[in-house]
């Protein structure tokens, strides 16, 4: 029998509206789909009358800095259905976006109030994850946590640098870990597996096996339901949010002898995706996140996250998992 790690099994059956932490700043939440923004992105005032202060402010900062500075808002898009990342959880019966990405978007526009000198809020859209690839290309939000700046996408966004980098793990039901199927020297050969719509994952898991048969869906809960009722015989996911699975689904497992760590040069880790034209801001989002990384904020974010999953042993495990630290 190979040796797999197996995840032990939760109190309770984890669901994406109860797992870690909570920001304590208010979060304006929109149902779980592609969302209609109609938010303007912002753009530069060239023919200012000279000498106005509309002129100086224009000379001063890009679309997205100009427009908070005068609106007060930065508008953020995530997909809230990854556990301990983002996600939803009910709180004195207030629906909740919850999750150390969600703590980020409030720390930036914290650090973005600092630098323009007026007090700026954030606004976070949750929808479906080619949703949030839509509105960045269409400048229809100011920025996206947790994309990796592939070099298809700096085609049509731009990238802060990167702050975390996960192992790629293959998940699969516990009870058929010793098929045929899933022996390493068959390649993954006619294996059904589901991936995430648009993520550099699906990319890079045809790269590594491109034998098998590659499925694609638009959220990761219809992914792991596929693969726990054996519509599809394994899933691929970040090894973070497939170790939590595993723990609360106890007849899943992640198969490390199939799992893979994606290329850096095809996925050089989560970044902060920013609309094209915004310089100044790309280089301000890069200066944050290299005092967070430095100072033990970021980690701070990560660890308030997960203790509120009541489970000691998960933040040890979870944090040798950002590869990023160990080079």
């Amino acid at each position: 029998m190979k040796k797999r790690w197996i995840a032990t099994a939760l109190a309770a059956v984890m669901a994406a509206g109860t797992l870690a932490g909570c920001s304590s700043k208010p979060e304006e939440t929109q149902a779980p789909a592609q969302v209609e923004m109609t938010v303007d992105a912002g753009t530069v005032q060239t023919e200012a009358p000279s000498g106005t202060e509309a002129e100086t402010e224009a000379q001063e900062y890009g679309p997205i800095l100009s427009k908070a500075k005068e609106s007060g808002k930065l508008v953020a898009a995530i997909n809230a259905q990854s556990p301990p990342w983002r996600f939803h959880k009910i709180v004195d019966g207030q629906d909740k976006l919850c999750g150390f990405e969600i703590s980020m978007c409030y720390g930036l526009a914290d650090y973005v109030s600092e630098k323009l000198g007026t007090e700026v809020e954030v606004e976070i859209n949750d929808m479906t994850f080619p949703g949030v690839l839509a509105a960045l290309q269409a400048g229809q939000v100011d920025f996206a946590p947790s994309l990796a700046g592939t070099e298809e996408r700096r085609q049509n966004m731009d990238f802060s640098i990167p702050y975390h980098r996960s192992l790629q793990t293959i998940v699969i039901k516990k009870d058929r870990e010793n098929e045929d199927i899933f022996a390493p020297e068959n390649g993954m050969n006619g294996v059904s597996t589901a991936s995430l719509q648009g993520s550099s994952t699906s990319v890079t898991f045809a790269e590594q096996y491109p034998d098998a048969n590659l499925i694609d869906y638009e959220s990761t809960p219809d992914i792991v339901l596929a693969v726990a009722n054996g519509k599809v015989d394994a899933a691929v996911l970040n090894e973070k949010y497939a170790i939590l699975i595993c723990k609360a689904n106890p007849d899943l497992m992640i198969d490390y002898d199939l799992s893979f760590d994606i290329p850096v040069d095809r996925d050089p880790g989560a970044s902060i995706a920013i609309p094209k034209g915004n310089e100044d801001f790309v280089e301000l989002v890069d200066e944050w996140l290299n005092t967070i990384l430095s100072d033990g904020t970021f980690s701070s974010y990560e660890q308030e996250a997960i203790a509120q999953l009541d489970d000691p042993d998960l933040l040890e495990g979870f944090s040798s998992k950002n590869i990023l630290n160990q080079k």
